[in-house]
């Protein structure tokens, strides 16, 4: 079978198609044939050396065979789900059982290959500021894979929800209840113009960069902030620091898989490639003018 693979991130250029071996299940996994894997940014710019690797985790198919134990899930069962190894770039993949749950009905198969690893940590930022109706949040990179999420879900609360991201996507904020803010100039008077002089009462960053201290700037008490980015001033600040694994597991994961198939839930999907086109995938998510959406790849095509 093909799987895209590199043994060093030093460009594009690096990553490559191989023949392997096709997976075998093991008593607690399942094999799925790989109908589309989206490409996170958070792996693009990997640093892993010394071994071969596909970079990417998110994964969603068809169950081919499954192995000893396995009862929940068996063979030709739609699913979701993610490769802890990184595997998921690929015809085939062996996972446990446990990282797979059943695609509802209606949900796309580019979608769910898309819902794991950004989509879980902006859950994540939710949960970790609980904000409530009438509250004020501010979240930024809000029309990225992390930011969007939590935008959305931030705005099913009933809070007043601001995002900061380019002007030139403001449009797919404005579509989902979210007021948008530009990054440009200074960000910080642009929150406060947009507030109208209202206390901002949590702030959820997926950006990095200085987003953590403009919340402190603008007076979010440091319990009220989450990065998805920044570890070093979340450890220095005093802020939270949680991401996907934090979510709450399978039943968070169900929660956004049914959300996104209802339309409650938007996840975007910019462009497709096909596996042979990995290379193309990649560039369009490295362009310094990237898609608004998900870029996603079809391991059988």
């Amino acid at each position: 079978m093909r799987q895209v693979r590199y043994d060093r991130f030093d460009g594009v250029d690096q990553l490559w198609i191989d023949e392997v071996s096709k997976p075998e299940d093991s008593p607690g996994q399942a094999v799925v044939r790989v109908y589309a894997s989206c490409i996170n940014p958070g792996s693009v710019p990997a640093t892993l050396h010394g071994a071969s690797y596909t970079p990417i985790r998110d994964l969603a198919g068809v169950v081919v065979s499954v192995g000893d134990g396995v009862q929940d899930v068996k063979t030709g069962d739609e699913v979701l789900g993610w490769s802890q190894e990184w595997t998921a770039h690929a015809e085939y993949v062996a996972v446990p059982a446990t990282q797979l749950i059943a695609k509802p009905a209606g949900l796309s198969w580019d979608v769910a290959g898309s819902l794991f690893i950004t989509p879980m940590a902006g859950l994540a930022g939710v949960k970790a500021v609980e904000p409530s109706e009438g509250e004020v949040v501010v979240v930024s990179a809000a029309t990225g894979g992390v930011g969007f999420t939590a935008a959305q879900l931030a705005r099913r609360t009933g809070a007043t929800v601001i995002g900061i991201g380019s002007p030139s996507k403001a449009d797919h904020m404005r579509e989902r209840g979210i007021i948008p803010v530009s990054f440009v100039d200074d960000v910080a008077e642009n929150v406060q113009k947009t507030t109208g002089g209202r206390k901002i009462d949590a702030f959820i960053d997926a950006f990095g960069s200085g987003y953590v201290q403009l919340a402190l700037d603008l007076g979010v008490p440091p319990e009220r902030i989450n990065t998805a980015v920044d570890y070093k001033s979340a450890k220095e600040k005093g802020v939270t620091a949680r991401g996907t694994m934090d979510a709450g597991g399978l039943p968070a994961y169900r929660m956004l898989a049914e959300l996104a198939a209802s339309g409650d839930l938007a996840i975007p999907i910019a462009v497709t490639y096909p596996l042979a086109e990995v290379k193309a995938a990649y560039t369009t998510l490295l362009a310094e003018r990237r898609p608004f959406g998900r870029v996603v790849l079809h391991p059988q095509e």
